[in-house]
């Protein structure tokens, strides 16, 4: 429960004739409503002091009501450190002013995370001078990540279709210049001068045609075999094929897959090598060691396969590029990559997603239909 409000002290921490049972009843109620609403409401005095906090604040700021009111720099003290000075200046002017204010920013939960939140503040104002500030404040934290998803995808979307035309419109003289760099070769004599400049073109051919061809795979429709198929036994499996892998580069793999997942129907060919390439792709970055955790769950219609505590070399790009089909992985090994590990996904009626944490790290979400009989509505 949240800190009790004195019978004759309400919201906005003023002082009211004392109650009749009749008030007294409604105040309980709007007490109740404010306790177990999903949203922060807070009074506070012109000092920026708690006089009163909702116990929601301990899901949104990881606090207790009582250690709010206890705090005296608390609404300070968390808000991040790169929206501070923007969210201490607004909050000046409006004192100023004595006007509502609404206001976007992040803060730093207990737990070093950060959320993203909108607090709405109303100042309680007596002979023009501000008594108390009401407020309420909402956890926008799971929209922010859904925005940053949705522009993440058409970013990715927009790069396919320029590579796909670019991949074509290069794909025609190159097999022009290819075919004739070869004919030379099969002409020209191993000692002629010129030889050493022909080698470089074919070699150059020979790698355009390869990043062509592969963009140009990554478009074609995959033809998927499905059958009833395990998935954390196909994790599993890949993950013992890569041990040695994580045992070199010192990560220690955390798993915790759940039991209650049913057979899904999968390629279990395709999928396999899906999640390898994504898997190897996701430790490049991890070459100083780390934790890697994997989790499996069911959820209402998909089955959720998380992979926490990737390392982003070059910040949130890394996200865009991974997905991109000119994208070629750090010491590529002929597997499959991360564009049509993506489409394999895609065609089983799933998604993988990237989502930035702090620090350059990310978590990497791999999404998979349940069956149509497991699903819940």
């Amino acid at each position: 429960m949240g800190s009790p409000l004195h019978p004759s002290i309400n919201f906005n921490g003023r002082t009211d004739p004392e109650p009749t049972l009749e008030a007294e009843d409604c105040q309980q109620r709007y007490q109740r409503l404010f306790e177990n609403a999903p949203v922060v409401a807070y009074s506070l005095d012109n000092q920026l002091r708690t006089l009163y906090i909702s116990p929601y604040c301990l899901k949104v700021f990881g606090y207790s009501d009582e250690e709010v009111q206890k705090d005296n720099l608390f609404w300070d003290n968390h808000i991040h450190p790169e929206d501070r000075q923007r969210v201490r200046h607004s909050r000046e002017l409006y004192l100023e002013e004595g006007k509502g204010l609404t206001l976007e920013y992040r803060i730093i939960h207990r737990d070093q995370t950060v959320r993203h939140i909108i607090n709405h503040t109303i100042p309680i104002s007596h002979n023009n001078r501000i008594q108390c500030i009401d407020g309420f404040i909402f956890d926008i934290t799971a929209r922010k990540h859904l925005e940053d998803q949705l522009i993440l995808t058409e970013r990715i979307k927009v790069l396919n279709d320029m590579s796909l035309g670019v991949a074509h419109e290069i794909r025609n003289p190159l097999t022009s210049i290819g075919g004739f760099a070869r004919l030379l070769d099969r002409r020209m004599t191993s000692d002629d001068p010129g030889r050493a400049h022909l080698e470089i073109i074919l070699k150059e051919v020979s790698r355009l045609e390869e990043t062509v061809n592969r963009v140009l795979d990554g478009f074609k429709r995959i033809r998927l075999h499905p059958a009833p198929a395990d998935i954390n036994a196909i994790l599993t499996k890949v993950l013992n094929q890569l041990n040695h892998e994580f045992h070199h580069m010192g990560i220690q793999v955390i798993t915790r897959l759940s039991n209650k997942i049913p057979e899904l129907e999968l390629d279990r060919h395709l999928v396999e090598e899906g999640l390898r390439s994504i898997i190897k792709t996701t430790i490049r970055g991890m070459e100083g060691g780390g934790e890697l955790t994997i989790t499996s769950a069911p959820n209402h219609r998909y089955v959720i396969i998380e992979i926490d505590g990737i390392h982003l070399n070059h910040g949130p790009l890394d996200a865009c590029q991974m997905f991109f089909p000119f994208y070629r992985e750090p010491a590529f090994d002929g597997g499959i990559g991360i564009p049509l590990s993506q489409q394999i996904i895609s065609q089983h009626g799933g998604n993988v997603v990237i989502r930035n944490g702090n620090d350059q790290r990310a978590s990497l979400v791999i999404t998979l239909p349940l069956p149509l009989s497991s699903q819940q509505k």
